[in-house]
């Protein structure tokens, strides 16, 4: 499989060049927040689409939709299906690096009033670039 073809990929791409041109995506009279939320946000989105398609292909697992749960009170979403087959498929660390991407896009998106730092970003991608790497589709 050549995953340079998959959209998850082409969004991946297109998060690091957010992080390259990030001086120049910053209107003018905004401060970096804007930009910084909006890499969290590709970043953790990339990754989850990655680690969904990487479940479906390899693992045969697909994520149930909350209204295909028999029994309503124990849907849960498909971004925590997502986390727990990561963990039960034995990939601890892939499951933590999503869920701490998950942690910085919900205060990304959430909390416009909290600053995102600039080692936040850097987190962000890091734990994106580590669930690319150790997922493998071979």
């Amino acid at each position: 499989m050549d995953i340079r073809k998959y959209p998850q990929y082409q969004l991946y791409l297109f998060t690091m060049q957010m992080l390259m041109l990030k001086g120049q995506l910053i209107p003018k009279h905004c401060n970096e927040w804007c930009a910084n939320a909006s890499i969290i946000n590709r970043a953790y989105y990339s990754s989850f689409l990655y680690c969904q398609l990487w479940l479906r292909d390899v693992k045969k697992f697909k994520v149930k939709s909350p209204w295909n749960f028999k029994n309503k009170k124990e849907a849960i979403s498909e971004h925590k299906q997502v986390r727990n087959a990561l963990y039960n498929f034995g990939e601890k660390n892939v499951k933590s690096d999503l869920t701490r991407l998950a942690h910085l896009r919900k205060k990304a998106d959430y909390e416009p009033f909290k600053d995102i730092s600039p080692e936040e970003v850097g987190e962000a991608i890091e734990h994106m670039e580590n669930i690319f790497n150790r997922l493998k589709f071979e």
